[in-house]
């Protein structure tokens, strides 16, 4: 089976996984889920994530507005 590193936390194979977890899948792709084992690969999952901060769509309106 081939290996992929989690980007986020999430739930696959009923399993909660971790950012950074290396494991093993056989499904369907995601975007979540990087290939393990070429180098561009791994100079993707280990380049680092920007966070973007999220309002609430309320706040972002009455910013529009004004």
């Amino acid at each position: 089976m081939p290996q992929v590193k989690a980007m986020s936390q999430c739930f696959v194979d009923n399993s909660l996984r971790n950012e950074g977890d290396v494991f093993e899948y056989n499904g369907p792709p995601s975007r979540i889920l990087i290939p393990v084992g070429t180098k561009s690969d791994e100079a993707e999952a280990n380049e680092p994530k920007v966070k973007q901060k999220w309002s609430s769509k309320a706040k972002r309106d009455a910013e529009d507005l004004g």
